[in-house]
């Protein structure tokens, strides 16, 4: 009779065990989903930043190369090397 009631009390015990392991898994996956939610949001504010700071990078070497008349704009606005008459960013071909 004794091992029945130690048989129950086990089995008790790991249902209250197993809902309580449920539970917090429950929350911590509405916990991942919110933090993925917000890391998104600041994914793309930071991903708006490092754009805006390489169109400010680029936009003020073309300035420095353009004081130091190494490129020009042609005529349809498109930047070119001086020397090479090559379109900026072009690969170049090396032999």
């Amino acid at each position: 009779m004794d091992i029945v009631y130690v048989l129950i009390g086990s089995g008790v015990l790991i249902l209250i065990f197993l809902i309580l392991w449920l539970r917090e898994r429950r929350q911590a996956r509405m916990e991942y989903i919110a933090y993925g939610l917000r890391s998104s949001e600041d994914n793309t504010d930071n991903t708006k930043t490092n754009v805006t700071a390489i169109e400010d990078g680029f936009n003020e070497t073309i300035s420095r190369l353009e004081d130091l008349g190494e490129v020009s704009q042609d005529e349809w606005g498109k930047w070119i090397w001086t020397k090479s008459g090559k379109p900026v960013g072009k690969l170049i071909n090396k032999k």
